[in-house]
C-alpha cells in the first residue's frame, strides 16, 4: 500500500468532525508536506473531508441525499386531484416510467416494465396486462374498473387511481411536475452544506464545568436532542436548573432550508453558525462562509451559464457596469427581461458592496420602476450608489440608463453581516 493510500485509510478512520491539516498529517504519518496535501485534496474529492475558508479542514460523513427528481404515485394523485380506487398503502412507491395506453394491448406489452405508470381509459384488458407486469394504473375520463382488476392490484401491491381528466391533460400535468422536481435537484440546502463539529456544542450535563466556546453562540444539546442555542458569554451563569431562560428563539434550520433562507436568517441574527435540526434531533451546523460564498448558476444549452455569458460581455468600472443587451438577456419581444435586469443588478451590488468591504449580505426587499423599455443590442449602463447604511441594513439605489437617459431605477434594502 502506498503512502497516499495509507493517508486516505487514516482519514477514513477519523471520527466525524475531527480536524486535520497538511502539517498534522505529515508529522503523524512521517510523509512529506506535498504527499499530505495531495492526499487531503483526494479525500476532499472523495467526500471524506470538507474545507471551509478560515475555519479549517475536518472529517465529514457522506449522507444520503434526498432525491427530488423522482416522482411517486402519491405525487401523481396530488397533482391530478385523483381518487385512489385501490392500493392506498402503496402510494409511496417510485415511478420510473410513464406510458399512455393509446395502442393495442399486444403492442403495449413490450413497453411495460416494473415501477411504471400506465395512463389509460376504460380498457380492462390493457389494465390487466399492466398490473401483471408490475405497472400501476391511472384511469382517465372519470371511469372506474372491475372488482377483478382491483383485486389483482392488491395482490401486486400497486395503486389504481381514477381521474376526470383526459389522458393528454394527465400526461401534461405529470410532465410539468417531473420537470419542477428535476429543477429542485440543483437547489442548495442546509443538508448539503452542514457539517458535524462537537466544538460548537454543549451538553446540558456539562453546564457548570470549564467550557471553552468556539463561537459567540453555541448549540445546547441533551444527548443528541436539540435544546436550543445560547450566547457563549452566558455559559458561566448557566446551570441545568436555569438554562431555559438563556435559550435563543427561532435559531435553527431544517435540512431542506434553502440557501437564500439561510442567508436571510444568518444576516438578520448576525450569525457565524446555524444548527440544522430534523424532528428534534441535532444534525450538524452550517458555517456562514459556506452560505455566503458564490454558488454557480445553471448552465444554458451553450454549455455556459448565464452568469458566465454576462461576465464575458460586461465591463466594470468602480460603481458602474456597462453591457450590450444580448439576445439571451431578452424576452420573446426583444426587451431586456426582468430576470436579467435583476441578474445585472445583483452583479453590480456585489461590486459596490465589495468596494465597501462588505462580503456577507442578503437582498431583503427591492422596488423597481421602469420608465422606458430596453431594446435588443442597446448599450446600457447601471450605476449603484449606497444612499444609507445602518448596523444591519444598507439602502442602495441602482439606475439603468441608455446614453445618459434613465430607463429604470431600483432601490434595494440589503441585510449585511458585520465582519469582525
Amino acid at each position: 500500500m502506498s503512502k497516499h493510500e495509507d493517508i486516505l485509510k487514516y482519514i477514513r478512520g477519523l471520527r466525524e468532525g475531527s480536524s486535520l491539516s497538511v502539517r498534522q498529517i505529515s508529522g503523524y504519518m512521517g510523509v512529506s508536506l506535498g504527499t499530505s496535501y495531495r492526499a487531503i485534496k483526494q479525500a476532499e474529492q472523495d467526500g471524506l473531508v470538507k474545507t471551509i475558508e478560515r475555519v479549517g479542514t475536518f472529517r465529514i460523513v457522506q449522507r444520503e441525499v434526498k432525491s427530488h427528481g423522482k416522482i411517486m404515485f402519491r405525487e401523481v394523485n396530488r397533482v391530478i386531484q385523483g381518487t385512489v380506487l385501490s392500493g392506498e398503502n402503496y402510494l409511496d412507491k417510485e415511478i420510473s416510467r410513464i406510458l399512455i395506453g393509446a395502442m393495442q394491448t399486444e403492442d403495449l406489452v413490450k413497453y411495460l416494465e416494473p415501477k411504471g405508470l400506465l395512463i389509460v381509459g376504460n380498457r380492462e384488458k390493457s389494465q390487466r396486462k399492466a398490473l401483471e407486469n408490475g405497472v400501476g394504473l391511472l384511469i382517465t375520463g372519470g371511469f372506474g374498473t372491475g372488482e377483478e382488476i382491483l383485486k389483482l392490484a392488491e395482490e401486486k401491491q400497486l395503486p389504481v387511481i381514477s381521474t376526470t381528466h383526459d389522458s393528454f391533460t394527465c400526461a401534461s400535468i405529470i410532465h410539468r411536475e417531473v420537470y419542477s422536481l428535476s429543477l429542485s435537484q440543483n437547489i442548495v440546502t442546509a443538508g448539503s452544506l452542514m457539517v458535524r463539529q462537537k466544538q460548537y456544542t454543549v451538553d446540558i450535563e456539562d453546564l457548570g464545568t470549564d467550557i471553552h466556546p468556539e463561537d459567540k453562540n453555541m448549540i445546547l444539546l441533551n444527548g443528541n436532542r436539540f435544546v436550543g442555542a445560547i450566547r457563549s458569554r452566558h455559559l458561566d451563569e448557566m446551570t441545568k436548573e436555569n438554562y431555559t431562560s438563556y435559550l435563543l428563539p427561532d435559531y435553527s434550520a431544517e435540512e431542506d432550508t434553502t440557501l437564500l433562507s439561510l442567508r436571510q436568517i444568518m444576516s438578520w441574527h448576525q450569525l457565524n453558525i446555524i444548527p440544522v435540526v430534523e424532528s428534534g434531533d441535532y444534525r450538524g451546523i452550517v458555517h456562514r462562509r459556506e452560505v455566503f460564498k458564490n454558488i454557480s448558476s445553471r448552465n444554458l444549452k451553450s454549455g455556459m451559464s448565464t452568469d458566465q455569458l454576462i461576465d464575458r460581455e460586461i465591463k466594470i468600472d468602480s460603481s458602474k457596469i456597462n453591457i450590450r443587451a444580448m439576445p439571451f438577456m431578452t424576452d420573446e419581444f426583444g426587451s431586456l427581461s426582468q430576470a436579467n435586469f435583476m441578474r445585472l443588478a445583483e452583479r453590480l451590488i456585489l461590486v459596490v458592496l465589495q468596494e465597501n468591504h462588505i462580503h456577507s449580505y442578503h437582498i431583503d426587499t427591492y422596488n423597481i420602476m421602469n420608465f422606458k423599455i430596453v431594446q435588443l443590442y442597446q448599450e446600457i449602463e447601471l450605476q449603484g450608489v449606497i444612499i444609507d447604511k445602518g448596523e444591519q441594513f444598507i439602502r442602495l439605489e441602482i439606475v439603468l440608463s441608455v446614453h445618459g437617459t434613465a430607463y429604470s431605477k431600483a432601490t434595494f434594502m440589503i441585510q449585511h453581516f458585520n465582519e469582525k
